[in-house]
């Protein structure tokens, strides 16, 4: 004979399939996840054209110049590309080479930043912040309307979902006039409202883990050590996000108040807890660590040295210069031979070097800025869970100034390798292509603590919503 509990599950089905409502929402949703995990693999999918074409330019390129040491100079055209290849005082500032940030698998399901921050740069030997700063970072559209990624469908849309499954499962049985006869049952009405979000738990619950299935399947294979870790991770992420939202619904019943004030709460907490909480913390924010990139303007224009035809001034910023690099001194041809060219390397280093004070501080208030705003993600569990899930797929703020930072460190290699042979009066020789710089993006050392830890929170308050809401449910049922 069926238990209490699993004659309320075979009723709760039955009434699920013969409201076409439900039915039609569910479907929807449905679509919607298929629709956003379309939209955010055709947005990656393009940054990988992107990058694989740049990275085809970078081959070509050098290898131009490498096919120019055993060419004969039958052309204009061919001389001109050996010089590029072999001499330095032309290399330094025509070389280019790209800095990529490649995107991770599963960045497709959590855009993230990857639209509004630039994932690849060209460097050559001149100015780092020139080449940094002189393109707009953002994309002001999408700054203002996000995307339509998964994650977005399971932060914002999923909510609704469940409220709208959830709202009544106590109050209209009560203004139904059901309810008298679901107190004469041999099991508690505690318990019989526990099974039905049980089973409505199971079935959003698991509708959103086969979006994101689907999703992580198709973006990337799943079982790839990469993948293995954020694949869980994202799962794991869903089922504590969705324990949180039926947690606080459970809360809002447990008061026995009616539908329309249950739905109004929960769309409340719905606006609270994605709209406001959000807003206001931008607000403050903004207030209090105001950040402007008009202070950077500066450093995109280009500049020169004032009198090109000067040898005197050449002379004057190649040896200041040379005390912040005085192992490129000491070459018996240094203010002998291609001295222009190395007055330029030098006044674009010393530039770099000059402002380097007010790049750290941008970059110093884009960091607390950040730091601040993380530290308050325990007000809303789904600001909270849409962090998670950029941190999941390395689309989140910090990875880009990590980024950042790295160009700093490709640039200074390939200044090193240029100006070294520049201000030595050595040729570039076919064998040092072999050692050419070489761009690597270093590994966050905090992304999985602060996975783990945002989960941590999320389910927290998940358990808290659960626990006041059981104890309360008991003594609102008397009401």
């Amino acid at each position: 004979m069926p238990s209490p509990s699993q004659i309320l599950i075979y009723y709760e089905w039955k009434m699920l399939i013969r409201n076409r409502f439900q039915l039609l929402m569910l479907a929807v949703t449905f679509l919607f996840g298929l629709y956003a995990i379309y939209y955010g693999q055709s947005e990656i999918n393009a940054q990988r054209q992107t990058i694989q074409a740049v990275q085809n330019l970078e081959q070509e390129e050098f290898s131009s110049y490498q096919a120019s040491f055993t060419e004969e100079m039958e052309t204009l055209e061919q001389e001109q590309t050996h010089d590029i290849a072999s001499r330095p005082a032309y290399a330094w500032y025509r070389h280019g080479y790209h800095a990529i940030l490649p995107p991770h698998d599963y960045a497709a399901l959590a855009i993230g930043q990857r639209d509004l921050f630039r994932y690849y740069y060209r460097l050559t030997g001149m100015s780092l912040h020139y080449q940094l700063f002189e393109n707009e970072l953002a994309n002001p559209v999408n700054l203002m309307v996000g995307n339509f990624d998964l994650s977005f469908v399971l932060v914002y849309l999923f909510p609704l979902l469940i409220i709208a499954f959830c709202y009544g499962l106590f109050s209209s049985e009560k203004e139904n006039g059901t309810l008298p006869l679901l107190m004469m049952q041999p099991v508690s009405l505690r318990r019989i409202i526990l099974v039905r979000f049980l089973f409505y738990f199971g079935l959003i619950t698991g509708l959103a883990l086969l979006l994101s299935l689907i999703g992580l399947i198709t973006s990337g294979n799943p079982l790839k050590a990469e993948n293995l870790i954020p694949a869980l991770a994202w799962l794991l992420g869903v089922l504590v996000y969705c324990a949180f939202w039926f947690g606080l619904l459970f809360l809002i019943i447990s008061f026995c108040q009616s539908s329309a004030l249950n739905a109004i709460t929960a769309v409340g907490c719905w606006l609270l807890l994605l709209i406001v909480i959000p807003a206001v913390l931008n607000v403050i924010v903004t207030v209090k660590y105001p950040l402007s990139s008009a202070t950077l303007a500066g450093l995109t224009r280009r500049t020169g040295l004032e009198n090109e035809d000067d040898e005197e001034e050449s002379r004057e910023v190649i040896q200041e210069f040379l005390t912040h690099k005085p192992e490129l001194a000491g070459s018996d041809s240094l203010m002998k031979n291609n001295l222009l060219p190395k007055a330029y390397a030098a006044f674009t280093s010393l530039k770099d070097i000059n402002s380097q004070q007010q790049v750290d501080q941008y970059n110093a208030q884009v960091a607390q800025r950040n730091a601040w705003t993380s530290r308050f993600h325990w007000l809303s569990p789904a600001v909270n869970m849409q962090e998670v899930l950029a941190h999941i797929a390395e689309t989140d703020v910090s990875t880009f100034l990590r980024f950042q930072a790295a160009l700093a460190s490709f640039h200074g290699e390939i200044t090193d390798f240029y100006f070294t042979r520049l201000f030595w009066d050595k040729l570039i020789l076919q064998e040092d292509y072999a050692s050419l710089p070489v761009f690597e993006m270093p590994k966050s050392d905090d992304r999985w603590n602060m996975v783990w830890l945002g989960l941590g929170k999320i389910f927290l308050a998940a358990g808290g919503a659960f626990t006041f809401g059981f104890i309360n449910m008991k003594g609102g049922a008397r009401q």
